[in-house]
């Protein structure tokens, strides 16, 4: 077997077999894997392809316009990974984990990735450095918890910023609770995502859509609650918004570096991340105990020290390619 990494993404060559790994390019492959329905892991290219990926990430796909054609496999094996709903790792026999991005902490309505044992575990990165260590989420929901509350109670209106996939879900989950009482807009993006939440079981409540033209109708009104994607903080009606006094929290792993809030135009910036934090990565390699580790995405260099400097062997931390013979025998 051999592990390529391009431009477009990484390919599993198994002699004549070839598998995709959230391959972004338009080459034939033999097979394809879509971890989850995120646009940096997902392609158009897979449109009427055969892909293994879970029901939740082929749903989300086709609200993409992206017509997959889910398939299982009897010897690729779906492992959820806690990063989304539908997110997957994907384990082949015992020999090789990829765990595409993931979560090691348990959080309403979705649990951590509990990584099986494998002889080589192909891993994400995005946090891979010792400066990434995260509060507990239950202390960053707490604090912000209290933030809204105090600025609702005194009149002034709060957007909460997330992906629209995935991360306004998860805060919808953690804050919902305790908002009842309050007026809540949703932006429709958010609001389509919410509802395959739902076929799923997530209790998510209903909210008010949210959109350009109902904006001045709403600034007439204060102490409510606006959900929008994180991107919001770039188009014309999210600047209108602050400058009538609305307060907004966006909520990311990457509010760890200071300034960071001022750099996206927010107001407070805090460090609640769908992916696993530095010390999650180890965790989780500690976890796998595997022979060989090769990282992709993110702070891969940095992260192939670490492991390097434990005694973890490791492949090249910028993985072009790289030969498992002598690990799958």
């Amino acid at each position: 077997m051999k592990i390529v990494r391009s431009h477009d993404g990484i390919i599993a060559e198994m002699g004549r077999r070839t598998i995709g790994l959230d391959y972004l390019g338009r080459r034939h492959l033999t097979q394809y894997f879509v971890s989850h329905a995120h646009s940096d892991h997902i392609s158009r290219s897979l449109t009427n392809k055969d892909v293994i990926c879970s029901s939740p990430t082929s749903i989300f796909a086709s609200m993409r316009g992206i017509q997959m054609n889910q398939v299982g496999s009897s010897e690729l094996k779906l492992i959820p990974n806690g990063h989304m709903l539908g997110s997957s790792g994907l384990l082949v026999g015992d020999q090789l984990l990829y765990s595409g991005d993931f979560n090691d902490r348990d959080r309403p309505f979705s649990l951590r990735f509990k990584p099986p044992k494998a002889k080589v575990l192909l891993m994400e990165a995005t946090y891979g450095r010792p400066f990434f260590r995260f509060p507990k989420e239950h202390d960053v929901v707490a604090e912000a918890r209290d933030k809204i509350y105090d600025l609702l109670n005194r009149g002034k209106n709060v957007i909460v910023l997330g992906y629209a996939l995935g991360k306004s879900q998860h805060l919808q989950l953690f804050l919902d609770k305790w908002f009842t009482g309050y007026k809540t807009y949703i932006w429709p993006m958010i609001s389509r995502y919410n509802d395959i939440y739902r076929l799923f079981g997530a209790r998510i409540s209903e909210k008010t859509e949210a959109s350009s033209a109902s904006i001045p109708t709403m600034m007439e009104k204060g102490g409510w609650l606006l959900y929008m994607p994180s991107y919001a903080s770039r188009i014309a009606v999210y600047d209108e918004l602050r400058k009538k006094g609305a307060y907004s929290i966006s909520f990311t792993g990457w509010a760890a570096y200071h300034g960071y809030a001022e750099s996206v135009n927010v107001d407070l910036a805090l460090p609640l991340s769908d992916h696993a934090d530095f010390e999650g990565l180890v965790r989780t390699v500690e976890e796998v105990n595997p022979e060989l580790v090769l990282v992709t995405h993110g702070f891969t260099k940095d992260f192939t020290s670490t492991l390097r400097k434990i005694g973890v062997s490791t492949g090249s931390g910028t993985l072009r390619m790289h030969k498992l013979s002598r690990y799958l025998a």
